[in-house]
């Protein structure tokens, strides 16, 4: 049975194995396909930004899911011109699907979306119901 020092450990080697390697690497050192993304949130919208350079808007599909979840899929293609000997290949092709659940539910018909210099922006607006709503006080007579 493994105790907390053995995890500490593997945390540790982990970390090591990240400086040298980068923190980027996964199936035996292959660059994840997935793009990396950012989400943040205001009082009336969540934010998504993607990278996703070389990557065509015409090869990206978002769905709103449960009216509450994002999903980012694609595809990166390949480059025409293939060499016969590679030298370093760092950059992964092939299709990534990257999902979030947001903390409540957003206006499915008012989320936009654009690309631009490679980063993908989702605005998603929360529901009307999550939106913040100032309260009157009403004056005792």
């Amino acid at each position: 049975m493994l105790n907390d020092n053995a995890f500490a450990q593997m945390n540790r080697l982990r970390t090591e194995l990240e400086k040298v390697f980068g923190s980027d690497l996964k199936n035996y050192g292959c660059a994840q396909v997935h793009p990396k993304v950012n989400v943040w949130e205001d009082a009336e919208s969540f934010l998504v930004e993607a990278e996703l350079p070389g990557v065509s808007f015409e090869d990206i599909e978002i769905l709103v899911l449960e009216g509450d979840q994002v999903s980012i899929k694609g595809k990166r293609k390949e480059s025409e011109v293939q060499p016969n000997a590679w030298i370093r290949k760092e950059r992964s092709m092939g299709e990534f699907a990257r999902s979030f659940r947001l903390s409540c539910g957003v206006d499915v018909e008012s989320v936009k979306a654009r690309m631009s210099n490679g980063v993908l922006e989702i605005r998603l607006p929360k529901a009307a119901a999550h939106q913040p709503r100032k309260i009157e006080i009403e004056t005792g007579a």
